[in-house]
């Protein structure tokens, strides 16, 4: 617990200097302002190994993510909650059903919940069906976000890809259209959980071709 907590700060004290040295545009992201000026809430859906840019230019938002519940997820919870998240802890494996009945929980607190839809293990970029199976069953639209920068280290042992922006470098966060889920039968999840999938699949390419076209600030 102790080594949880100091690595937890460690980590969130490098994320957050790391990710002032970044010049960070965000593109689209009144769809989701202006959904929460009407009090609605969402579900953001995002490929694993993009999370970088996120906790920060998200922070002290409340939004409520999935952590799982092991070792790793004991430090990435504590330095989530470091940035103002709330944590639900379980993952589409261990202890996935409790998760998700929390993230049920959150939306019915009229909270903002955030799904890494292809964690926690993978398949790399293949939807997984929970977000999808709340999303029907609450009527409540899913939010795509991808991102991208313009200079990269991408860690390519990691089943994600996992990418660090180089420090000062251009980064996007690039917000799409919501995505409406229209009840939970079978037909209609696969076919949404298809549609996510191919979105942010076209979302991650087009902030990749953002930040590439953008010029540096050093």
């Amino acid at each position: 617990m102790i080594r949880a907590k100091i690595l937890s700060f460690i980590i969130w004290a490098v994320v957050s200097l790391w990710s002032r040295s970044l010049n960070i545009q965000m593109v689209n992201r009144d769809v989701s302002d202006e959904l929460a000026k009407k009090g609605l809430h969402v579900i953001y859906a995002f490929w694993h190994g993009s999370l970088f840019l996120l906790p920060h230019t998200h922070r002290n938002s409340g939004h409520v993510i999935m952590v799982s519940e092991s070792r790793d997820g004991d430090i990435a919870a504590g330095t989530l909650r470091r940035f103002g998240f709330e944590v639900v802890r379980g993952s589409t494996k261990r202890k996935g059903f409790r998760a998700l009945i929390g993230f049920i929980n959150s939306i019915r607190k009229n909270k903002s919940v955030a799904f890494a839809v292809d964690g926690p293990r993978g398949p790399l970029h293949k939807v997984k069906q929970g977000s999808v199976f709340i999303a029907g069953r609450l009527q409540v639209p899913i939010i795509p976000v991808a991102t991208s920068a313009k200079r990269c280290w991408t860690i390519k042992k990691a089943w994600d890809k996992f990418f660090v922006p180089v420090p000062f470098t251009k980064g996007v966060v690039l917000y799409g259209e919501p995505l409406t889920v229209n009840g939970t039968t079978k037909k209609e999840i696969e076919s949404k959980r298809r549609e996510l999938e191919s979105v942010l699949s076209s979302l991650t390419q087009q902030a990749a071709a953002m930040a590439a076209a953008s010029g540096e600030t050093n």
